[in-house]
């Protein structure tokens, strides 16, 4: 997979000094352990994934759970701001998680290094909120800037690879203004025909990790009309295993007509696109526009 993070959006966590430990608005308890137990039992919200962020540090470092009472970081306030679009395919939550994580980690004096922060996000979400999700969105989180990331197993410290942003060709970044649905509900279905074998799923699936592979070649060479190539491929690959609406499929032609390369940045709502050079991103913002989306060009966040 080929994938940036940009900073014209962003996830912020606070912790700071409080009586009790509070979560988000909504929970607040005399201990770690009941914190989380409420947080989780919220199940939705920002609460929710701050427990359950709290919970992945703690059982990473079980320590924090045997703190004695007096011990001043066990009086916090933890609270998130977002301007993330919601449901849309962008990683809303897991930038909660990895934020949340950092933050945690840093006030409890917690030692984790970015491959950490992005494996106790996916166990976070995956296994406590039971989110069908994979390591894609919070290991380049956890990294950030842009990643090649190869997520066959068996994963290790060389399935992530850091690559010069100055490679990127000109880019654009847009989504539906209208409210989207959570990921978790658009994965299920090709996540349960994959573990059942669907040979069609399967056969997508590593499509999509050789179109990754030869993306980076795509970068490297600074070929802008392969890389376009390979983009409109994954998008069609996509579409041959998941439900589409005509909306998916309108947000994808609005570019390909104004001639950019266009794909989904993840579960659907927002796509990326990659166009052979600056000037064309004027008629594409207005065509976008025009379609009810919103759309920007991604400064590319580099860790």
């Amino acid at each position: 997979m080929l994938a940036f993070t940009f900073r014209n959006f962003s996830a912020r966590v606070v912790v700071e000094r409080a009586e009790r430990v509070e979560l988000g608005s909504g929970v607040s308890a005399d201990t770690l352990g009941d914190a989380v137990a409420a947080g989780v039992a919220g199940r939705h919200g920002g609460g929710a994934l701050l427990a359950v962020a709290l919970k992945k540090l703690t059982d990473h470092s079980p320590r924090l759970l045997e703190l004695p009472a007096t011990d001043p970081r066990l009086g916090c306030r933890v609270t998130v701001t977002t301007d993330i679009p919601r449901e849309v395919g962008l990683a809303g939550s897991s930038a909660i998680v990895v934020a949340a994580l950092r933050a945690l980690a840093r006030w409890f004096g917690v030692e984790v290094d970015a491959a950490t922060v992005a494996e106790l996000a996916l166990l976070a979400e995956r296994d406590e909120l039971g989110i069908t999700a994979g390591p894609m969105d919070r290991v380049v989180q956890a990294h950030e800037g842009l990643l090649y990331i190869d997520c066959r197993r068996p994963r290790s410290a060389r399935s992530c690879l850091s690559l010069d942003a100055e490679l990127l060709p000109p880019l654009f970044v847009a989504w539906d203004v209208a409210l989207g649905a959570p990921s978790g509900t658009l994965h299920d279905p090709v996540r349960a025909r994959w573990e059942h074998g669907d040979a069609a799923v399967r056969a997508a699936i590593e499509e999509l990790a050789t179109l990754a592979d030869q993306g980076l070649e795509a970068l490297r060479g600074r070929d802008i009309p392969g890389l376009q190539r390979l983009v409109d491929r994954n998008f069609d690959v996509r579409a041959s295993i998941w439900n589409l609406t005509a909306r998916d499929h309108e947000l994808v032609a609005v570019g390909r007509r104004r001639g950019a390369a266009v794909k989904f940045c993840g579960s659907g709502g927002s796509v990326l696109g990659v166009m052979r050079d600056d000037a064309e991103y004027p008629a594409l913002e207005t065509a976008y526009r025009d379609a009810g989306c919103s759309i920007l060009r991604p400064e590319i966040a580099v860790g």
